[in-house]
């Protein structure tokens, strides 16, 4: 059994716990010896920005969407690994996986991750390519070509039925890397949602993992029924990890009210920075700042953690205002 990566968030700002340079005059060994005073406040601790509700809006707009998740381009070549140190893999045949249009099959509708609305199988899916060892763009444009036309993997069943050809073959034409790895966790996947959600492919329940929810709908404590989902996922699907099922979570508490409001620490620490929450704060404070509306919230989760692994903080903090 392939043991679980996971891939650590970004440390803190060391620069936050130095001194302020320049403030005091240097003390004597006198003063040191004298003072029996209370420790001064520490004065770089972030502070609720006061124009807050401005930096929220912004953050919402389609600017900062854009920022967080710009245009992406056709791949160009990337390949898991240098061809003259491995033997490269050959590729899966030219039609596998790709669905053969019939005469009365209506043109499916475009989707993209993380604007179109999905289905929580379809965000279990993107969790597991996003929490990959990759660059998020890559894990983006994967997901993008999974989803849509010639592949259209959208169910349970589609990813099923492609085969891990098929599905390999999404790898190859999204030009990503750990291709053959990713099709084989797609099939555990599979076998894992079947394990959680029992069969229910034809009424949709799977679809909706209406059998992961039930098991914790009953819970009263939010927090508890956020750790019972990790667990379910990550105990049950190979490939799963504390990370995946994190992103899991961030998107699907926009259906699920029994797990809002989560945020994961890489979030609440670009929250932080742009002067939302006060640091040590959580997901609580953080979705009072969209009053608790949970659509509105997933898309600032999704803005702040996009910003931040597109290396466009700075950018961004100067938009708003906030300096650092």
């Amino acid at each position: 059994m392939t043991p679980k990566k996971t891939t650590k968030d970004e440390s803190s700002d060391a620069e936050a716990a130095s001194p302020e340079p320049g403030t005091k005059r240097k003390a004597s060994e006198t003063d040191v010896k004298k003072d029996t005073s209370p420790s001064e406040p520490d004065t770089k601790k972030p502070k609720k920005s006061s124009n807050s509700k401005d930096t929220v809006n912004w953050l919402l707009s389609d600017e900062a969407f854009s920022l967080a998740f710009p245009s992406l381009p056709p791949g160009h070549g990337e390949v898991d690994w240098d061809s003259t140190t491995r033997p490269q893999k050959t590729p899966p045949p030219e039609d596998a996986g790709k669905k053969k249009p019939k005469d009365d099959d209506e043109e499916l509708p475009l989707l993209t991750y993380p604007d179109s609305s999905l289905t929580p199988f379809q965000n279990l899916v993107a969790a597991l390519l996003l929490s990959k060892p990759i660059s998020h763009r890559l894990g983006l444009r994967t997901i993008n070509t999974l989803l849509n036309e010639p592949f259209g993997l959208r169910t349970l069943q589609d990813v099923d039925e492609a085969g891990f050809e098929g599905r390999r073959k999404v790898m190859w034409e999204a030009r990503t890397q750990h291709k053959e790895k990713s099709a084989a966790q797609l099939g555990d996947l599979v076998d894992g949602v079947r394990g959680i959600c029992g069969e229910g492919e034809e009424d949709g329940s799977v679809e909706q993992m209406e059998g992961l929810r039930a098991q914790v709908k009953e819970l009263k404590n939010v927090e508890e029924a956020q750790k019972k989902v990790e667990k379910i996922l990550t105990d049950g699907i190979k490939g799963v990890g504390p990370t995946g099922a994190g992103i899991f979570l961030r998107r699907v508490q926009g259906d699920w009210e029994e797990v809002f409001p989560y945020a994961d620490q890489r979030a609440l620490e670009v929250a932080v920075k742009f002067g939302l929450i006060e640091e040590g704060d959580g997901a609580q404070e953080l979705a009072k700042s969209v009053e608790d509306d949970r659509g509105k919230f997933v898309r600032l989760l999704d803005v702040l953690v996009g910003i931040q692994l597109e290396k466009k903080m700075e950018e961004a903090l100067e938009k708003v205002g906030v300096t650092k």
